[in-house]
């Protein structure tokens, strides 16, 4: 009998690493890392790479690819994912080596090695691992990302990974209608609360920049460097925004990778319109020069805890005719969530003068967002929620039985294990 294993993502958001076994093989989709307080990483529950017949990586974010290098440190199995996946989990989990280098049991031949092994796919397409047959679905989340739906054993297991259904300047909604699935584990991030219309969020923010700059400011946009920075720069681009838009940090190399890959991004267009006029900070003296007049500086890191982002927020915090508009989730603890909520900045705490906003650009699918995608698929008799914490899982649970009449809902912990 096949059974599911959660060893990352169970009751907490992030650390995906989810095992479908099966007579001692097992396929593993994806596995990630957190991060502690101290910005260490925390890797998933164990796995034997020699038990498995492959290692599919559903998108590019360090919460699902950060811990998969491990598996390669001796001799690991195929690893299967879009090809703009693969190629900036490069980017990342260099990064990642370069900053965390010393609490990671992994180096950069791990990464090397991982990625020798690697089949690209593509969507709608069956593959093969072992035992296990998977195909692949558009998820929505970002580019590339996917969905895998895999049989095992005569049964059919759906891991939507990260997922959305409304559609972003970047990517459509997921396509999953007319899927059919068993079971069917679904992230639960948002499991409690709806996204405002992404099209109201767009105008606010627009509007916001255009209160600012036109009075002689410029707004920092600390983002993340996957998909979040370019999509904020392509808003600005869609309306004609004619200050200056300085790009700055890894987003720009994010964005080469997308405009070398046009068929995994919606407007691909826009997406070049952004790298042909926009300014891309080369150096220290374009860094210096960025915010000395109106304009927005997209740079990373989003929650403000390193890159380039941390040096304007210092330069631009204590100018009242500034705006500092965060676009990302900010973590507890994170210089970001003590700019919103105590309006201060750094171990210095700098009383931040500047005008302070956040707007809701999430990637990840909301409540009515999460019943929309379960309709859609065909058969489900168990749905397992993963990436989410406790509360919003019992709000999401609640609403599935009541209104989808799935009565096996479950919400395991890291390690548990569900008989299919």
């Amino acid at each position: 009998m096949a059974r599911i294993r959660i060893l990352g993502s169970g009751r907490e958001v992030g650390r995906a690493a989810i095992l479908v076994e099966s007579r001692g093989r097992g396929l593993l989709l994806d596995y990630g890392v957190n991060f502690d307080e101290n910005d260490r990483p925390v890797f998933p529950g164990d796995v034997r790479p020699r038990d498995l017949d492959g290692l599919v990586l559903t998108h590019s974010h360090l919460d699902h690819i950060g811990a998969a290098p491990y598996l390669y440190v001796s001799q690991g199995p195929k690893v299967f994912g879009t090809r703009v996946t693969l190629h900036v989990s490069r980017l990342l989990l260099y990064d990642m080596i370069k900053l965390n280098g010393a609490y990671l049991p992994y180096d950069e031949r791990s990464v090397e090695d991982m990625l020798g092994t690697a089949e690209y796919i593509d969507y709608g397409r069956e593959y093969e691992a072992g035992r296990f047959t998977f195909k692949t679905f558009y998820s929505g989340h970002i580019p590339g990302s996917t969905a895998v739906l895999v049989e095992v054993d005569g049964r059919r297991i759906l891991y939507t990974s990260d997922v959305n259904v409304i559609e972003t300047k970047l990517v459509g909604p997921a396509r999953l209608e007319g899927a059919r699935a068993d079971v069917v584990i679904v992230e639960s991030t948002y499991g409690d609360s709806d996204h405002p219309p992404r099209s109201l969020s767009e105008e606010r923010f627009y509007n916001a920049v255009m209160d600012v700059v036109s009075q002689g400011g410029t707004v920092l946009v600390p983002a993340f460097s996957v998909s979040r920075g370019q999509e904020i720069a392509m808003i600005l681009a869609e309306r004609g925004f004619e200050y200056p838009v300085w790009l700055d940090g890894m987003i720009r190399q994010v964005a080469e990778i997308y405009a070398a890959n046009p068929r995994f991004i919606l407007n691909p267009g826009l997406l070049m319109k952004v790298m042909s006029e926009f300014r891309i900070v080369s150096g220290w003296q374009d860094r210096r020069r960025a915010f000395k007049k109106p304009g927005v500086i997209i740079a990373s890191a989003g929650m403000l805890k390193g890159g380039p982002s941390l040096y304007y927020a210092r330069k631009m915090a204590t100018n009242k005719k500034n705006g500092i508009f965060m676009v990302s989730y900010q973590a507890p603890g994170t210089p970001g969530r003590m700019i919103l909520e105590e309006g201060v900045f750094g171990e210095e705490r700098i009383p931040v003068l500047a005008r302070v906003e956040w707007f809701d650009f999430s990637s990840h699918i909301d409540q009515s967002g999460i019943i929309k995608l379960l309709k859609s698929v065909n058969g489900v008799e168990k749905v397992v929620l993963v990436h989410g914490d406790p509360k919003a899982q019992e709000a999401l649970k609640t609403r599935i039985r009541e209104e989808l009449g799935i009565g096996e809902v479950e919400t395991p912990g890291n390690m548990d294990v569900l008989e299919v």
